[in-house]
C-alpha cells in the first residue's frame, strides 16, 4: 500500500508548494482574459477559437479545445479564484504519476520498480513549470491520457484495442496537440508484442490513421502573426547549417536538463541563445552525441523487443526532437513544460540502471530516497518563484540572463514597484538584445558593469556597447520609452547630460 501511495503523496507535495499562488504569467491570458473561460463566449466555441479564446479570423497560435472547456466549468463554480485551479494542477500531476506507475507496472510487474519510477517522476526539478503554471495543465492532462493509451497498447493486439488506443490518443491531442509525438510509441508497443503479425498491424493501423489526421489538421490551421518573433524563437531566423546546429543545440540542452537541470529557469527559455557557432557548439555537440546514442539504443531495444527501453527512450527523446524545430518551428525556443514526458523517460532510465546495478533492496531505497530529497530541496526556490509575477521574473532573469523576454518582463516588475533605475537598465538590455540580432551580443562588456549600481549601468552601457556611436541604440530606446512617461523622463534626466547629441533636451 505504501509503495502505491507514497509517490502520489510526493506528487501532491510538489503542487502544494504553490497553492497560495495567483494567476501568473500566461495564466491571465489563458483564463482571466479568455472569453471561453470567463463566460463571454459559450464554452463549445473552443472548437472554433484559438486556445486563448481569439476568433479563428485572427489565426491560431494553438488549437486545444478541451482545456478551456474544463477551465470554464471551474470558473463558473469559483469565478476569479486561483486556488481551485492550482488544486487542479496538483491533482493532474498526481494523476500523471499514477498513470506512469500503472504503465511501468505493465512493462515490468514490480511494485517497487513502479514506485521508484513514480517517485523520481513526481519530484524531478524539471517539472517546476508544468506543475506550477496553471496554463501548463494541458501538458499534465494530455500526457496522462497518452500514458493511458500506451497502457492499452500493452494489451494483446487487436483492431478493437488499436481503436481504443487511437481514441484515447485523439482525446489527448485535443488537450494539447504535441501529444501526437507519442503515437509512434503506442504503435510500436503493439508491433513488438508476440502473437499473430496480422493482429499487431491491425492494432497499429487506427493509431497511424489518427496520427495522420491530427497532423494534417494542425498543419492546415492558419497561424497568428507574431509567432516568429526573435524574442520567442530563433528557429524562424535560422536556415541551412545554422538551423541544423540550433536543432542539435536544443536537443542537447533538453536532454542535459533532464539529467542536470541547474539552474532552473521557471518558465520558457525564450530565445536565450545567439545564432553564433561558438555559442551553439557545446550543447550542439552534446545533442549530436546523445542523438547517436539514442538511435543505437532504440535499434537495440526494438531488435530485442525490450518494451521498457522503447518506452523510456521515446519519452526521453521525442520532446527533445520536437524542440529541435526541424519538423515544425514552435512558438518558443525551449519550453520546459514540453519536457514533462522526458522526466518520466529519464526516471525510467535511472531506475533501470539502479535496479540493474544495485542488488540489495535496502541500498536501492536509500539511493532513490536520496535522489528524491535532493530533487525536492533543490527545486524549492524555483517552485516558489511561481507564486507571483514579480518573483517569477526576478528569479528568471537571474538564472537565464540571456533571454531578452526575461529582461523585458522583469523591467515591468521594477516599473510597477517604482524602481526606475532597475527597470530602465533591464529594458535597455531587452532593447539591445532584440536590435543587435543577428550580430553577436557583447556579453563581456555587459558583465564588465556588474559592480556598478543599476543607475550607473543604465547610464554607462550605451557608450560601452557602442563606443564609436551610441546614438543609434539610444534613439531606438528613446522611441520605445515614449510609451511610458516615467521611463522617458528618467532617461532624459540621466542620459541628457551624458549624451546631449543623442537625447532630446526636453521631455
Amino acid at each position: 500500500m505504501l509503495l502505491r501511495i507514497v509517490p502520489l503523496l510526493l506528487a501532491a507535495s510538489v503542487g502544494i508548494v504553490v497553492l497560495d499562488a495567483g494567476f501568473v504569467y500566461d495564466d491571465p491570458s489563458a483564463l482571466l482574459e479568455n472569453p471561453l473561460v470567463n463566460g463571454e463566449a459559450p464554452a463549445w466555441e473552443a472548437f472554433v477559437r484559438d486556445f486563448w479564446g481569439r476568433p479563428a479570423s485572427h489565426g491560431f497560435t494553438s488549437w486545444r479545445p478541451v482545456m478551456p472547456m474544463i477551465w470554464a466549468l471551474l470558473w463558473k463554480l469559483w469565478p476569479g479564484n486561483p486556488l481551485p485551479f492550482h488544486i487542479l494542477s496538483t491533482l493532474l500531476h498526481v494523476l500523471a504519476v499514477a498513470m506512469s506507475m500503472r504503465f511501468v507496472y505493465g512493462l515490468r510487474p514490480s511494485l517497487s520498480w513502479a514506485a521508484a519510477v513514480g517517485t523520481l517522476f513526481a519530484l524531478h526539478p524539471l517539472n517546476t513549470e508544468s506543475v506550477s503554471a496553471i496554463v501548463a495543465q494541458a501538458d499534465l492532462l494530455s500526457f496522462s491520457l497518452a500514458l493511458g493509451a500506451c497502457t492499452i497498447a500493452l494489451k494483446p493486439p487487436s483492431l478493437r484495442a488499436g481503436a481504443l488506443c487511437a481514441s484515447v490518443l485523439l482525446l489527448a491531442t485535443l488537450v494539447k496537440e504535441s501529444t501526437v509525438i507519442f503515437a509512434p510509441l503506442a504503435a510500436l508497443l503493439f508491433l513488438i508484442q508476440p502473437g499473430a503479425k496480422r493482429l499487431r498491424w491491425l492494432a497499429a493501423l487506427p493509431v497511424a490513421v489518427m496520427t495522420g489526421c491530427v497532423v494534417g489538421l494542425q498543419l492546415s490551421l492558419p497561424r497568428a502573426p507574431g509567432v516568429a518573433m526573435i524574442a520567442n524563437n530563433l528557429a524562424h531566423q535560422a536556415h541551412g547549417e545554422v538551423r541544423l546546429l540550433l536543432g542539435l543545440y536544443n536537443i542537447g540542452r533538453s536532454l542535459v536538463m533532464t539529467v542536470w537541470p541547474w539552474p532552473i529557469a521557471p518558465n520558457h527559455g525564450y530565445a536565450a541563445v545567439e545564432l553564433e557557432a561558438e555559442v551553439l557548439a557545446p550543447y550542439a555537440a552534446a545533442g549530436a552525441l546523445l542523438l547517436i546514442v539514442g538511435v543505437i539504443a532504440g535499434v537495440w531495444a526494438l531488435g530485442r523487443r525490450r518494451a521498457e527501453w522503447v518506452a523510456a527512450l521515446s519519452f526521453l527523446y521525442a520532446p527533445a526532437l520536437l524542440q529541435s524545430h526541424w519538423f515544425v518551428p514552435l512558438i518558443t525556443d525551449l519550453a520546459e513544460r514540453l519536457l514533462y514526458p522526458s522526466i518520466l523517460g529519464i526516471a525510467m532510465t535511472a531506475i533501470i540502471g539502479i535496479f540493474g546495478w544495485v542488488e540489495r533492496p535496502a541500498i536501492r531505497k536509500v539511493v532513490v530516497a536520496s535522489l528524491a530529497v535532493a530533487f525536492f530541496v533543490s527545486s524549492l526556490s524555483a517552485r516558489r518563484a511561481w507564486t507571483d509575477e514579480d518573483s517569477l521574473w526576478i528569479y528568471a532573469v537571474r538564472v537565464e540572463p540571456r533571454a531578452a523576454r526575461h529582461h523585458r518582463n522583469v523591467s515591468n516588475t521594477f516599473f510597477r514597484a517604482g524602481d526606475l533605475d532597475r527597470g530602465a537598465y533591464h529594458r535597455l538590455i531587452d532593447t539591445y538584445l532584440v536590435n543587435r540580432f543577428p550580430e553577436a551580443v557583447q556579453w563581456e562588456e555587459i558583465e564588465s558593469t556588474r559592480s556598478l549600481s543599476p543607475l550607473q549601468r543604465f547610464v554607462e552601457l550605451p557608450e560601452i556597447l557602442e563606443p564609436e556611436d551610441p546614438c543609434p541604440l539610444i534613439r531606438i530606446f528613446v522611441g520605445k520609452a515614449r510609451e511610458y512617461a516615467p521611463l522617458y523622463e528618467h532617461l532624459i534626466e540621466h542620459w541628457g547630460p551624458r549624451y546631449p547629441h543623442c537625447v532630446p533636451q526636453t521631455p
